[in-house]
């Protein structure tokens, strides 16, 4: 009978899902919920540009419709709701979330998103969006997406590590709904956000991507997001000139990046009501889009126009500088969106114009859609500081194998002189503010786990033979009757104990107890949270208040996790 019990208790133990194969569980629950929430925001804008202007072919097949008159006051009037809903978000109590945009919102806080802040930032971007505003959708979508994670996280009442690799999962999920590219999404948020690969970060990572592009394909919307047409593949002569082209990028990127942060200066420097900041940026747009209809919106319609017919290079020479002042007025406003699918459009009309010069000088050397995404991947790499995000996203977003090896070559050399000319990418931002909010975060109690295997003091063996079989724990805490933490028994001792004759029904003898079991606080640092577990080879240890009150238990992986937080910060 002894050797039956311990045969079911090894197979309780192996069957029973692990702490890691449970988030897995979560991350695919919030994939699925990230995508939801993404196509629900990308519908929402479809239908609602369908409403205002009659057509859902695209804004700037919108714009092209309008008069001049409207074109130059349609942005101005949407900047101005836009900051006026972005007003309210920011009159909201701190306890709503106060993030910023969505970087900041995936790593930064206690992983807990204000769900009225969030969607409140959503609608205003909706206005900019929709009224023309020359910046990307993918921003609420992923912060929308990120509060799929933010929800289960603190439904669960997870650790701070977890509740942040939840919100992770979420944006990750948003990404590859925004651009069907569920490997890149799932990098982007490690490489860039988390700054790690470690298998433990990037696993729920990738099954929230998976289960995004899942129910993409579900919904109908799993196609790759530019068309590429009939690319050869591109040969040694041809790559050679696509390091040229990754060189370019790096020297382009910094003055790019620049002329972003001095337009949020100028801005700055200007201080009227939000609403008139993000009026004054729409009407730069639409200024700009009486001569060109083309800067409104994202730009994802002319790249893929790019892609199926060429332009001259007068063309692309007037939509790049009317575009790069219309991205300037709208994100330097402070309107809320993404900067990554502007940045994929001004690497595209770059690459463009690089392979116009290209067959000017040999003919039929590098074919032009080749340029075009190889620019954009160069460009992406060379602001972001993430060449393997770059090159897996260009490849997902064109489903073109032809462009992966001069791609590759492209984004480290623009990457490469880039960081050479600008340390800081275009997300170093979020991360300097990371770096001052994760210290005060570094404590057991943020660490710390609600849910905790118990004991009684008198209770019988079968009862504690019960708490042993219903976790994977070595150790199970003895509390008294007001919940003060006594010791704990392991598992190791009780099991000696039962091969023994006993009484199922006597209480559980008092020599099991291990009084001096190690404890931690909830306000002890975390450099002393390691120190204790270095002296206990066990995976959890529990947390009391400072009345010796049993709150929780922290998990060695949380601490490692939140180690490889700071680390990744520093």
């Amino acid at each position: 009978m002894p050797r039956l019990r311990d045969i079911l208790t090894q197979a309780l133990e192996w069957t029973r899902p692990s702490d890691g194969q449970r988030m897995l569980l979560w991350a695919a629950l919030v994939g699925v919920g990230g995508a939801l929430a993404t196509l629900a925001f990308r519908e929402g804008l479809v239908a609602l540009e369908g409403w205002l202007y009659g057509t859902r072919e695209g804004l700037v097949q919108a714009a092209i419709g309008l008069v001049w008159w409207q074109r130059l006051l349609v942005p101005a009037v949407g900047g101005l709701l836009a900051g006026g809903v972005l007003l309210l978000a920011q009159r909201l109590p701190q306890g709503e979330g106060r993030d910023g945009d969505y970087m900041e919102a995936v790593v930064l806080g206690r992983g807990r998103l204000g769900t009225r802040h969030s969607l409140l930032r959503a609608l205003s971007s909706a206005c900019s969006v929709v009224s023309g505003g020359a910046i990307g959708r993918e921003g609420p979508m992923v912060q929308l997406a990120a509060l799929a994670g933010s929800w289960a996280g603190h439904w669960r009442d997870l650790p701070l590590p977890r509740r942040r690799l939840l919100v992770a999962c979420g944006a990750a999920a948003g990404l590859t709904t925004a651009y069907n590219a569920p490997v890149a999404g799932a990098l982007f948020i490690a490489e860039i956000v988390l700054q790690s690969l470690a298998t433990d970060t990037l696993a729920p990572l990738l099954v929230a991507a998976v289960m995004a592009e899942v129910t993409l394909a579900v919904a109908g919307h799993a196609t790759p997001l530019y068309l590429v047409r009939d690319v050869p593949t591109v040969g040694a002569s041809a790559t050679l000139a696509c390091a040229v082209l990754g060189l370019l990028a790096g020297l382009a990127a910094p003055v790019y990046l620049g002329l972003l942060d001095a337009a949020k200066a100028l801005f700055a420097r200007w201080h009227a009501p939000l609403p008139l900041q993000l009026a004054a940026g729409g009407l730069v747009v639409g200024a700009l889009s009486i001569r060109a209809p083309q800067v409104w919106g994202n730009g994802f319609s002319v790249v893929s126009s790019m892609l199926v017919s060429p332009w001259t290079w007068q063309a692309l020479l007037a939509v790049l500088v009317f575009k790069l002042l219309a991205v300037a007025a709208t994100t330097g406003s402070g309107a809320v969106g993404g900067i990554f699918t502007p940045t994929l459009f001004m690497g595209a009309v770059a690459g463009a114009l690089f392979g116009l010069a290209m067959q000017a000088v040999a003919p039929g050397l590098l074919p032009l859609p080749a340029a075009i995404a190889i620019g954009m991947g160069a460009l992406l790499a060379a602001s972001t500081h993430a060449p393997l995000m770059s090159v897996l996203m260009i490849f997902e977003m064109t489903a073109d194998y032809a462009v992966v090896v001069p791609l590759m070559l492209a984004c480290v050399l623009a990457f490469s002189v880039s960081r050479l000319l600008r340390p800081a990418s275009i997300y170093a931002t979020s991360r300097a503010r990371e770096a001052a909010v994760v210290p005060r975060l570094a404590t057991a109690g943020a660490l710390m786990r609600r849910e905790s295997m118990t004991i009684q003091p008198g209770q019988p063996v079968a009862e504690l033979e019960s708490r042993f079989l219903a976790g994977r724990w070595r150790h199970t805490y003895v509390l008294d009757a007001q919940g003060r933490f006594l010791g704990a028994v392991a598992l190791h001792d009780f099991t000696s104990f039962l091969k023994a004759p006993h009484d199922a029904a006597a209480p559980w003898p008092a020599v099991l107890l291990i009084a001096d079991f190690p404890r931690l606080r909830e306000d002890m640092p975390l450099w002393e949270v390691l120190d204790a577990f270095t002296r206990h080879p066990g995976e959890r240890l529990p947390v009391v208040d400072g009345r010796g009150r049993l709150q929780g238990h922290v998990a060695k992986t949380d601490l490692v996790l939140m180690l490889r937080e700071q680390l990744a910060v520093g």
